[in-house]
Formats: C-alpha cells, sequence, structure tokens
C-alpha cells in the first residue's frame, strides 16, 4: 500500500511541475544551420527554468543504428524537463566526477544549457538525448568582451558540442518519453 502510494504522489509531482511549466513563458527562436547539402532548423528556447536548443530530426547525431529519429516538441521537452527535476537526485546517487571545484549537477540544474535530440528506440520507445552544457565565466572571459567586444559563443544552439573532460560541467543522460524514466547519465571525467 505504501509503495503504491510512493507511486501515485510520484506521477502528482510529475504532473504538477508539467502544468506549472506549461504556464511559463516561452522565448523561442528557429536556428538554421546545414552540414554539407543538408539543411536543418533548430528552435532554441527559453523560460525561467531553463535554457535549450531543440535540434531538427535532420541533423546528423546519433544516427547509426537508429530506427528513427524525430524532431522532440515543446510538450516533449516539458515533459522531459519535468523527469529530470523529479528523477536526477535519485539517478545521480553517486555522484560521478562531482564535488569539489565541479558542481553537483542535481543542485546546479538550472545552471546548464540544454541540447535536446530526439529518437526512437529498437523497442518504439520515444528518447531525448539531453546534453547539458555549464560555461564557466572566467574574469578574463569578462574583460576580452568589455575590452575586444568579443561575442558569445551560440554554436552550440546549431552544432552539438562535444567537451572532453570538464567535469561535471558538461554531462548527458536519456530520458525514455514512452516510460518516463531517466537513463544512461554519463558526467565528463576529471582530466
Amino acid at each position: 500500500m505504501m509503495y503504491k502510494l510512493h507511486i501515485n504522489l510520484a506521477t502528482l509531482f510529475t504532473l504538477c511541475v508539467l502544468i506549472l511549466n506549461s504556464c511559463a513563458v516561452y522565448q523561442t527562436e528557429k536556428l538554421e544551420g546545414s552540414i554539407g547539402d543538408i539543411d536543418y532548423e533548430n528552435i532554441y528556447i527559453r523560460t525561467s527554468a531553463y535554457e535549450g536548443v531543440i535540434f531538427s530530426e535532420h541533423y546528423l547525431h546519433m544516427k547509426n543504428g537508429l530506427k528513427e529519429k524525430f524532431t522532440p516538441t515543446l510538450s516533449d521537452i516539458e515533459l522531459a524537463e519535468a523527469l529530470l527535476i523529479d528523477q536526477l537526485k535519485g539517478v545521480n546517487i553517486e555522484k560521478i566526477n562531482q564535488g569539489g571545484s565541479c558542481p553537483i549537477i542535481d543542485k546546479k540544474l538550472n545552471k546548464y544549457k540544454r541540447q535536446y535530440f530526439g529518437y526512437i528506440d529498437a523497442n518504439g520507445d520515444k528518447i531525448i538525448f539531453v546534453n547539458c552544457l555549464w560555461e564557466k565565466k572566467a574574469f578574463h572571459d569578462f574583460t576580452d568582451k568589455i575590452f575586444h567586444k568579443a561575442s558569445d559563443d551560440t554554436t552550440w544552439k546549431t552544432d552539438e558540442k562535444i567537451v572532453l573532460d570538464g567535469c561535471s560541467y558538461y554531462w548527458n543522460i536519456k530520458v525514455n518519453l514512452t516510460s518516463k524514466a531517466l537513463f544512461d547519465l554519463y558526467v565528463n571525467g576529471l582530466g
């Protein structure tokens, strides 16, 4: 009986987060890109809770071995974000490559920019691969922008950002929208 109550409370929490997210004011922008002769259109999204880019199914990410790719909808992203808020702490129990000078990802979730990629797995489940990036702002970055008028790096909005090492400033996870579960958390190494 207690187990059933726990599931109902978790479902209720997820629904509440979805409702709150659906009330959020979205800022969206379409971003065009191309790789070779393949054109694609990503969607930049910003709310008070998160900032990210929905990558088009035409973007060449994770192509090999996939049954099918899809472009996630705003509703798909809302569900994925609700599941991240609800389940990330439980999935991140070991805190691999976190602590010290590296952030604890479930405590700093709102600090990360996201890249969202959608695909259908071998079981027919809808999966969103979420690539999370924390751009560390150092003093020299600040002074470069003031004195040299350097612009912010916006390539993360049109191209998958792959970073080696960097500890928990860079991590990714998969969200199964069908089963409503997180899996395959990967946090970059300390190197």
